[in-house]
């Protein structure tokens, strides 16, 4: 399926094909995995350029400086934006939803709908977590003496599974990807339930372009990559049962 799906878009290429600079945070996997030049977002990034005839080129750079150097004429796009970051960007359509849940052991049968509910738990967040979830969730971290966060989130499947804390707080798709590394499965037995409480709301991310042309080709480029199916197929390359 891949073949043909590949077969189509060569035979499908635009006379005005061009190498593309996209600036590429250092984000986490399988969103993006930079040594490997791959991932969800990445190669969806990539697949929805290459069905118009493009090439991507990543730029890897810290995420708070792609924005900038987009801005600044450094290169033609970005990943993983949200629109308002600087003006006289244009952003495409949605293309990649980040989605971050309070995680628990389903044996622990715990009660968590509301923020306030964390109160009197350990949580174990990624780095920065109280900057990107809002004052509510910063509010009820900062009064809760046993929340901490982790910049090497391979740590927190490890001590979940462990019992050593009771919550987790990540995004479903990076705590899944890590939760079955060998460095996690070795060591802990990650075949027990979990629950994903929803108290964050899904971010949704574009990309940014500066050039209004190039970003209407990437969103016919993505329109095409989910009616042909290559989308779905993408996510579920790194989908849990993927990386087992």
């Amino acid at each position: 399926m891949r073949r043909i799906w590949m077969l189509s878009l060569l035979l499908a290429l635009p006379v005005n094909a061009r190498e593309v600079t996209v600036g590429v945070g250092l984000s986490l996997s399988p969103y993006v995995i930079p040594e490997q030049l791959r991932g969800m977002e990445y190669d969806i990034a990539k697949g929805a350029l290459a069905l118009e005839g493009h090439e991507m080129k990543p730029v890897f750079l810290p995420l708070g400086r792609v924005a900038k150097a987009l801005d600044g004429g450094q290169m033609d796009a970005a990943m993983t934006q949200r629109p308002g970051t600087l003006a006289g960007l244009v952003y495409s359509e949605v293309y990649i939803t980040y989605r971050n849940y309070a995680i628990t052991l389903a044996s622990r049968a715990l009660s968590i709908e509301r923020l306030e509910d964390l109160a009197g738990k350990s949580v174990l967040a990624f780095q920065r977590a109280t900057a990107y979830l809002g004052p509510e969730f910063k509010a009820v971290a900062d009064a809760n003496p046993s929340y901490r966060e982790e910049s090497n989130q391979v740590i927190q499947p490890l001590l979940l599974y462990k019992g050593r804390v009771d919550v987790v707080v990540a995004d479903r798709n990076i705590f899944d990807w890590f939760a079955n590394q060998p460095e996690v499965r070795d060591k802990v037995d990650t075949g027990q339930k979990v629950v994903y409480h929803p108290l964050f709301p899904p971010t949704d991310y574009r990309m940014a372009f500066r050039d209004p042309t190039l970003r209407d080709a990437f969103n016919h480029g993505l329109a095409r990559l989910k009616a042909e199916g290559e989308y779905d197929r993408i996510v579920a390359r790194y989908s849990k049962a993927a990386v087992k």
